[in-house]
């Protein structure tokens, strides 16, 4: 993606520069140096680490919501238990390459960043809500649970994904869940 400016420029650079080093093993000096600007232009965008940090989580969890979204508002009114399960499964596969900067902010806001803490709480919160109103719109029976589900599954399958012990079953996955709560 190639950045429309120079906030989006540092944003993407940093998360880069993130996903590869860790949040605690970036500074904000490494983010100017590899965007190619001064420490004062970084701080003309961003007053400290802690709001890059929180930007780089809106737009990762926008990414994720969106995704998810996209997945449950693409599901037929019409469609099967299996196959609504089996397009969310897919859907979470594509997600996984978002997987490391999702584990080192979660990381963040669990350790020692109370701000990102509350803002990753209510996009969940956030996330979960729309998933359940679009199932809600499917005439999804149990739309709350399901919703509860879906993200806690797709967060233990982003972190088994970054462990990479084995391949994703995704579809025995779906064909499960099917079976057993829906």
């Amino acid at each position: 993606m190639k950045p429309n400016n120079m906030k989006e420029n540092i944003l993407l650079t940093a998360t880069d520069l993130m996903i590869k080093n860790g949040i605690k093993n970036t500074s904000l000096a490494d983010i100017a140096k590899a965007v190619d600007i001064s420490k004062g232009t970084l701080y003309y965008h961003y007053s400290s680490k802690d709001d890059l940090i929180s930007d780089i989580a809106n737009m990762h969890l926008m990414a994720i919501t969106n995704a998810a979204l996209d997945c449950v508002c693409n599901i037929d009114s019409d469609a099967s238990n299996e196959q609504m399960i089996n397009l969310i499964m897919d859907k979470i596969s594509t997600i996984e390459g978002r997987g490391r900067i999702h584990m080192y902010i979660l990381c963040e806001a669990i350790t020692s960043n109370d701000d990102l803490r509350e803002e990753i709480k209510l996009k969940y919160i956030e996330w979960r809500n729309t998933i359940k109103s679009e199932l809600i719109k499917t005439n999804k029976k149990d739309a709350e649970a399901l919703s509860f589900l879906l993200v806690s599954i797709i967060d233990g399958l982003v972190v088994q994904g970054l462990l990479k012990t084995e391949k994703i079953p995704y579809e025995s996955i779906a064909n499960f869940l099917v079976s057993r709560f829906i």
